[in-house]
């Protein structure tokens, strides 16, 4: 059985402001991105920045995985990969 990893669960990274400095960052990106960003937003209840930083925290844990010579990706059983995530 696979191990569950919870993005939000990290140190560094949060979904919650609770005593954590925040820094405002300009991002540009393309119409697409941007519609993505806010659909994933609205089908989830999720703001924009809580849908970005939730990305970024399965994102590490998906890097970590990787050079840890694991593979990525979406299984509908934890015996096997459907989807294999490759490219990072």
């Amino acid at each position: 059985m696979g191990t569950v990893h919870e993005a939000a669960g990290s140190s560094s990274l949060s979904l919650t402001a609770s005593g954590t400095a925040r820094v405002v960052r300009n991002l540009v990106m393309t119409r697409d991105a941007y519609e993505l960003i806010a659909g994933l937003a609205q089908e989830t209840g999720l703001s924009e920045g809580d849908v970005l930083r939730l990305a970024l925290g399965i994102f590490k844990v998906a890097v970590d995985a990787r050079k840890e010579g694991k593979h990525v990706g979406v299984a509908r059983s934890p015996e096997a990969l459907d989807l294999e995530l490759t490219g990072f």
